[in-house]
């Protein structure tokens, strides 16, 4: 269910990042980790993460699956720790940057609560995707389709 969820989340965001790139580099600017030099490479990354990661979430295949979940939960560290830093250091942001310049919303306590949610979301889609320990991917998914 986590992956059902994340996944078209992820994509969302991700469309509408792309959907103005100077405006999302100038939200991720004001998190003043290195200016332009690395916003821009870091939105890069950023939107390549969640496009790879909500379709992976979405994939039929299992190891689509494997990488759309750990890529979504390497997503979800990275923008937990840009707003927990900015938070702590007292950083004032009228654009979290999460869709880019749409659905803007300021930094605030209640959007490190939403990053812990896409944490906790991606930890379970990234769970959900790996086979049960010491069995092979290919017992796992076969089990996964039998018949109880």
């Amino acid at each position: 269910m986590a992956a059902w969820i994340l996944g078209p989340l992820l994509l969302v965001m991700a469309a509408t990042q792309a959907s103005d790139p100077a405006g999302f580099v100038d939200a991720l600017v004001a998190y003043e980790v290195g200016g332009r030099a690395v916003a821009w490479p870091l939105a890069v990354l950023l939107v390549a993460g969640e496009l790879v990661g909500g379709l992976g979430l979405l994939s039929r295949s299992i190891e689509g699956r494997r990488l759309g979940g750990a890529v979504a939960l390497a997503v979800a560290v990275l923008w937990s720790a840009l707003g927990v830093v900015a938070f702590a250091r007292g950083l004032v942001l009228e654009n979290c940057g999460c869709f880019g310049v749409h659905l803007a919303q300021p930094l605030r306590w209640w959007v490190l609560l939403q990053d812990a949610e896409l944490l906790l979301l991606a930890f379970a889609a990234r769970r959900r995707a790996r086979p049960p320990s010491g069995e092979p991917a290919d017992t796992a998914i076969s089990r996964s389709f039998s018949a109880p």
